[in-house]
């Protein structure tokens, strides 16, 4: 019997065989693997990535050192770790913010997929807990000055899940620009895995990249800490500190791309999952002589040498489901510029500085001792100039004896530049604005939010504006997904029986997606559906992509700023007192969902809600001061002999 898992032997692996297409194909996607990683190691600010999470984590290097040439271990290695509270404070400051998106449509036809969609999108942000996985993209943002969010579908909780890569394992195939990955001819994630995990989600059996060695995340902690002092992998340490062997461990890439080839085979083609003859998935389709092969992206996935997947992309919105969060973006790199590289070097001053004051606080506790020659060693061993009550005995007449002498005053300007360095940090990495924000001990109103936004850096609202754009990628892949994948059980179940709708009922039961949607060809419109074109109904992903296009998320410049927020819900809470916006309007931008019972209607325009406010008699409440409405008319000023006086019909 073997003895542990290592001596077990080898398994048969899946690896693709030379001259098969399979291995073709996985030797070009490792050609563009490796491309892809000396383009992004190439980059401007790569090396300063695994210097940042040092920081961050308080890691020190023996090379750095002290001002004096004297062994280590005698100094001070005090510090005062402001990175990570500076990055902390930046993540706060960007999560803090209104992410939420609202759907609008032009078409009126699809006023109920838009109402339904909006609900959708806000009960999965809350139950899934999208803000704190887009708290993860902004701490890579902040040491990185990159954030990837990974939009996919989670087969496991059979819903649609945020997950935040590392930028540095995120690969560009042929970039155009920076900002987006949209505009890359594609993209590659790649993913540490168990083979245990492929073998459940693929049923394929692969060989480890990884074993025995390091930890299960070793490989990044040796990118993120090097052969430092700290235990890495390639440090000496005593056999008690080495690490544990790890969980075999093999790299999972899933490429996504831009496949433009058509089917030439004179045949019709299925293409993704079919079982008996029928679709088996939202993503399988056929293609028929001359047209596109994949009309919304290819993925193909590999790993351990072995072909997982290799077919359509999942995602009808035809774009990669990767989101790139570069908040300080500038052309002459992809990652941009994180806010934590120039902090960095403030923080070593800091360091360095107060290890200063400590070490002259050492001093001052226990001075040093000066004894001439004519002092025996073992005098001045026996000195101890720490110790109370210290008592020596000295012939003066033979020298000095000993001496204790104490240290000169601290030079003060020390206090100045520690002081200065903080403040430095915090402005150059944009907190400054939001602590000076919090010292503001009053309850907002109109002119503190006008205050507040006139007195943010350009900065703040420059991530904002940034913030606007990658959060409307966002948006809408969510909106295609959530029509592609969202079965009318689960709507149900979450929003009642208003949450079905007549598609649900025709060509494809289930689907909200009508059976025809016009997309301008000719022959579409039509009195019945018999005279339409003769691909009518045209596959399912067509149709949703005709109907989403009519579809927009829009956000207003700034209006993801909390104080954006304020005074925003203060201009509802003003136009429904006059009379011009309705309760339900203002009862949604405040947060309250169940405020209308579920079997209640409410309209998508504005007039048709004040209209059903005024029939069921909900509407603001008088004002609690002042003289009470009466519905009678002024008062008159009358004049008599005796005076004024005032009467009322």
């Amino acid at each position: 019997m073997a003895d542990s898992f290592y001596d077990l032997p080898p398994l048969t692996t899946d690896e693709a065989e030379p001259g098969t297409r399979e291995f073709e194909i996985v030797q070009w996607c490792d050609a563009r693997l490796q491309r892809g990683i000396r383009f992004i190691e190439s980059q401007v600010g790569y090396d300063k990535i695994s210097v940042a999470i040092e920081e961050i984590f308080s890691f020190e290097r023996s090379t750095v050192a002290s001002y004096a040439p004297i062994p280590q271990s005698t100094l001070s290695k005090t510090r005062a770790n402001l990175v990570a509270k500076i990055g902390e404070d930046l993540v706060a400051e960007l999560t803090d913010t209104r992410p939420f998106w609202d759907y609008k449509t032009n078409n009126p036809k699809y006023e109920a997929q838009c109402r339904l969609n909006n609900k959708s999108a806000e009960a999965w942000y809350t139950k899934r807990l999208i803000a704190l996985r887009l708290g993860d993209v902004m701490r890579y943002y902040t040491v990185a000055g990159t954030g990837v969010a990974h939009l996919y579908y989670s087969r496991q909780i059979q819903d649609q899940m945020v997950e935040a890569e590392d930028p540095r394992n995120v690969y560009p195939i042929d970039p155009l620009t920076y900002h987006t990955f949209q505009d890359c001819k594609g993209v590659i994630v790649r993913r540490p895995r168990t083979p245990d995990w492929v073998k459940e989600e693929y049923n394929k059996t692969v060989a480890p990249d990884m074993g025995g060695q390091g930890t299960f995340f070793g490989w990044l902690q040796r990118i993120v800490q090097g052969p430092g002092e700290m235990g890495g992998p390639l440090s000496k340490k005593s056999k008690s500190d080495q690490q544990i062997p790890h969980t075999p461990t093999v790299f999972v890439n899933t490429m996504y791309l831009k496949d433009k080839r058509k089917n030439k085979t004179g045949k019709t083609v299925r293409l993704g999952p079919w079982r008996e003859g029928k679709p088996d998935s939202p993503w399988s389709y056929e293609v028929k002589p001359g047209q596109a092969l994949f009309p919304f992206n290819r993925m193909i996935v590999w790993g351990g040498g072995a072909l997982l997947y290799d077919g359509p992309s999942p995602y009808w919105s035809a774009k990669f489901p990767v989101i790139k969060f570069t908040l300080n973006p500038w052309p002459m790199s992809w990652f941009g510029k994180a806010p934590l590289w120039d902090c960095i070097p403030l923080q070593t001053s800091i360091n360095a500085n107060l290890r200063v004051i400590d070490d002259h606080a050492a001093q001052v506790a226990q001075p040093a001792i000066i004894g001439d020659r004519n002092v025996s060693k073992a005098e001045m061993n026996k000195a101890n100039s720490r110790a109370p009550g210290m008592k020596i005995r000295t012939n003066m007449a033979s020298g000095k004896g000993i001496q204790i002498v104490p240290p000169g005053p601290l030079d003060q300007l020390i206090w100045e530049v520690i002081k200065w360095c903080q403040e430095t940090m915090q402005k150059l990495s944009g907190t400054a604005d939001p602590s000076a924000m919090a010292n503001l001990a009053q309850i907002p109103s109109d002119d503190t939010i006008d205050t507040i936004m006139k007195a943010m850096t350009p900065g703040i609202r420059l991530r904002s504006r940034i913030l606007e754009g990658c959060y409307t990628e966002l948006a809408e892949m969510f909106l295609y997904n959530n029509v592609e994948f969202d079965t009318i059980s689960k709507r149900v179940a979450e929003f009642g029986p208003n949450a079905v709708t007549a598609e649900d009922f025709d060509y494809v039961p289930g689907s909200m997606v009508p059976d025809d949607v016009p997309d301008g060809s000719p022959g579409d419109v039509a009195a019945d559906i018999s005279a339409l074109g003769a691909d009518s109904p045209r596959p399912l992903y067509k149709r949703a992509q005709a109907m989403l296009s009519s579809f927009a998320c829009r956000f207003d410049p700034s209006s993801l700023l909390n104080t954006a927020a304020q005074s925003e819900l203060l201009k509802y809470f003003m136009l429904a007192k006059m009379g011009y916006v309705s309760v339900f309007t203002l009862m949604e931008k405040m947060g309250f969902m169940n405020f209308a019972p579920p079997d209640l209607v409410i309209p998508a325009d504005e007039l048709s809600r004040l209209a059903l406010q005024q029939k069921l008699g909900v509407g603001m409440i008088a004002n609690a001061q002042g003289r009470k409405a009466t519905d009678q008319s002024a008062p008159d000023m009358g004049s008599t002999g005796n005076g004024p006086t005032i009467t009322t019909s």
